[in-house]
């Protein structure tokens, strides 16, 4: 199986996760960026470089994130020729914030973390719901 990444975007971060056998999820890394051409410009290396069967975006259930959150996936269909997904990601953000805590990492080292270990929350998730790692 390839590799399925997953993107958690928000207004001015945006985490990344990998289950590069489509089983367990990682945290991969979190783009710093607030403006949505050099988001998706500095997404493509990423895609490129791991070449996914699929790529699932977070979604809350409302909210501006909602809108983001479409307007990635319609951009990112226009040039990524396998499945893009919304996925419900409600509290993933909150889990992400416990896990952290529970490895007793630094404040700073849990706030530059936060984002993408929320994109491997919704990723597992994901993950577990859709049936790919049979």
């Amino acid at each position: 199986m390839k590799s399925v990444v997953c993107l958690d975007p928000g207004a001015a971060h945006t985490g990344i996760a990998i289950s590069r056998e489509g089983i367990l999820a990682e945290p991969l890394c979190t783009i710093f960026e607030r403006d949505f051409s050099s988001l998706v410009g500095k997404l493509i290396p990423i895609i490129n470089k791991h070449n996914p069967c699929v790529i699932v975006i977070g979604v809350p259930e409302s909210g501006s994130t909602v809108r983001l959150a479409e307007s990635l996936r319609d951009r990112l269909q226009s040039f990524f020729s396998g499945e893009v997904v919304l996925f419900e990601e409600s509290i993933s953000s909150k889990e992400a914030r416990q896990i952290l805590f529970q490895i007793e990492k630094s404040t700073r080292e849990r706030k530059q973390r936060e984002h993408m270990t929320a994109a491997a929350v919704i990723l597992q998730r994901y993950l577990d719901q859709s049936g790919l790692q049979k």
